[in-house]
């Protein structure tokens, strides 16, 4: 009976019931569905004053300050804790609800006044979207600016098939036209903290990002927690204007970094855009109490190295991933992963003030900010009322473009990496900027020998009949089903005598984080040398690798990865420096391609939602026209 109990409560979560429905909304009220079932509050204190999970009746809590490992119990005996493989079980949780709407507005988080902000309810950074283990996530996204369309990626989440709500216009839909509303519904598997954004083409550079929390297990014990805050750098120009300064060969630079939302820009008072002094993001600690902090890189072009002055960090989680914890003074964040880390509230060398600096510090890889005294942006204070600015002093940092120590990252729930089911040789690809030919009148970055382009009327997702593909779409056929398929992307001269490496940028020290949707991935082997396809797969780790979902392509060196081919769609493989994949630089993974229809259900809404966007399209010719105004791949 106990594995029959197992899997009953497996299904309840992978048939998609939804028998819960949570009470919180963001946005207009929509009543609850009238045949609710009975319900169990737990765990009350979270992230949100009020928030509660939800799960059946009779399911009870295991989870507290001094067992942080456990979750949930079912009246049936089975434990959910941190040992759970949450991609064959989750807990049945509830449905949480929200309603976002994207507009333009004039906000200045740094002081300074940036009139072309997109922003989420009216707001930068979005309204954090909460949920649990288990639960049901329904967003119903509404476009309202001007002369954008706007789509939401989930970024992590596994969208297990649910890939046409991963959010991507060209891939798994079209854009959300002015005026219209899609409706986003997809499980929590994972458990932990990200963010969401906008995939359309540089949107999220101007601000449509937001917090996502789910709340599971930790691998270390905490007394308090925080919502996700973001690190970002902050432009003021029009992203969609500076973009063309990166297709003239001139990588954009910032002019100031965030932390959630707040920072400071100096600027002369006689300009009319500087508005305010800004801020810094400011938290108070109690002596003695542990924090469990969630950070998120959700920059456009900087790799971000955190740190706390005088207190150790405890690192818990990479990405959606929990790990052995370790220790840590300064933390590795390349663009798009995120780290859990526990704080106790006890600095080593405590300062006369009490006060100390949180720094966001952008290494010499990057591009940086104009403003290069922003790289303090937050504040911890032992005394609320206090004011003054802290005394204290940076740990000694190595600030170079790296994810954290290999051996670090080491998987809780484990996975032996079996032997690929694809020719690997095959699927190993130089990237760089290609200077030996033009796309779409620009040198460009790619994976292929073709930088990516869409045609946001025309997602990939509405052509799963095709049995070819066009080039410009970079669409590669991953047609396996069990097992793991592996992929080695390479900026090492790997193949000097390809015509196309004559005029190949690989030497310009730039690494890449390289994050893959749908999946997490086993990090094979990260190495900063040349790729040797003879040799080099002898040294793969195939026993418990690191794994997570966006890692950093070495400069100069290789990345191998591996992944289950085990959620068929259609998923978008690119640079996270959101200048490189407007760009190109990106490919489409098709994954058991006769399965994909079968697999998500119907595509009604997605083509409803292409309707209504070539209606606006072909309503606002001069607002937006695809054969002149596209400069971008479109992500």
């Amino acid at each position: 009976m106990g594995i029959l109990r197992h899997h009953l409560e497996a299904f309840i979560l992978l048939s998609g019931i939804s028998s819960f429905t949570s009470a919180r909304t963001l946005g207009p009220r929509v009543s609850p569905s009238a045949t609710t079932l009975q319900k169990t509050p737990l765990y009350s204190h979270q992230a949100y004053p009020g928030f509660q999970c939800l799960y059946p009746s009779g399911w009870t809590s295991c989870n507290g300050a001094d067992s942080r490992d456990c979750w949930v119990k079912s009246p049936y005996g089975t434990q959910y804790d941190i040992n759970t493989d949450y991609e064959a079980l989750a807990p049945p949780g509830t449905t949480r609800e929200y309603f976002i709407e994207i507009s333009e507005k004039d906000i200045s988080p740094d002081g300074y006044s940036k009139p072309l902000a997109k922003v989420t309810n009216g707001s930068y950074p979005g309204p954090l979207i909460e949920a649990c283990w288990g639960d049901e996530i329904v967003v119903h996204v509404t476009n309202q600016l001007p002369d954008n369309g706007t789509t939401i990626h989930w970024h992590g989440i596994r969208q297990l098939h649910t890939n046409k709500m991963d959010g991507v216009n060209g891939v798994t839909q079209c854009p959300i036209a002015q005026g219209s509303t899609f409706t986003y519904s997809f499980k929590a598997l994972q458990y932990g903290h990200t963010w969401y954004h906008s995939h359309y083409s540089q949107q999220y550079t101007d601000g449509v990002a937001g917090p996502l929390l789910i709340h599971g297990p930790s691998s270390a014990d905490w007394d308090e927690e925080w919502a996700p805050i973001l690190m970002t750098d902050w432009i003021h120009e029009s992203a969609f204007e500076l973009f063309q300064t990166e297709l003239d060969a001139m990588p954009p630079t910032a002019d100031s970094f965030l932390l959630d939302g707040q920072g400071h820009y100096t600027c002369d008072s006689s300009d009319t855009h500087c508005v305010g002094t800004g801020s810094y993001f400011n938290r108070t600690f109690v002596a003695g109490r542990r924090y469990l902090i969630r950070i998120i890189n959700a920059s456009t072009a900087t790799h971000f190295i955190f740190s706390i002055d005088n207190h150790v960090m405890q690192v818990i989680s990479a990405d959606f991933v929990p790990i052995q914890p370790y220790n840590t003074t300064a933390l590795a964040v390349a663009i798009g992963q995120r780290y859990s880390i526990v704080v106790e509230a006890n600095p080593d060398t405590p300062t006369s003030d009490g006060n100390y600096w949180i720094r966001t510090v952008s290494p010499v890889c990057s591009n940086g900010a104009h403003d290069t005294a922003n790289y303090t942006t937050g504040i911890i204070r032992y005394d609320s009322n206090n004011t003054a600015l802290p005394s204290s002093s940076a740990y000694d940092f190595v600030t170079t473009c790296a994810d954290e120590p290999y051996a670090s990252l080491i998987p809780i729930v484990p996975w032996t990496v079996g032997q690929p089911q694809n020719n690997v040789t095959n699927n190993t690809y130089e990237v760089g900027l290609d200077l030996t030919q033009k796309f779409h009148g620009y040198t460009r970055w790619d994976i292929l020998n073709q930088p990516l382009w869409l045609n946001f009327s025309n997602p990939t997702i509405l052509n799963l009949d095709n049995t070819t593909w066009n080039p410009e779409y970079c669409v590669v056929d991953y047609d396996y089903t069990q097992g793991f398929v592996y992929m080695v992307l390479t900026i090492s001269a790997l193949y000097p005598d390809h015509p196309k490496y004559a005029g190949i940028v690989n030497s310009m020290g730039v690494t890449h984080p390289i994050h893959l949707h749908g999946h997490d991935f086993a990090i094979l082997a990260q190495n900063t040398t040349t790729y040797d396809p003879v040799n080099a797969p002898a040294t793969f780790n195939f026993n418990n690798p690191p794994r997570r979902d966006v890692a950093l392509l070495p400069s100069n060196g290789y990345l191998a990865i591996a992944f289950k081919p085990d959620n068929p769609g259609v998923w978008l493989l690119h640079c996270h420096i959101a200048w490189h994949s407007s760009s190109g630089f990106a490919l489409q993974i098709l994954e058991r391609q006769q399965e994909i229809v079968t697999s998500i259900g119907s595509l009604d809404e997605t083509r409803n939602t292409c309707t209504e966007w070539d209606n606006w399209v072909s309503a606002n010719p001069t607002v937006y026209n695809p054969l002149v105004d596209q400069n971008d791949s479109g992500i």
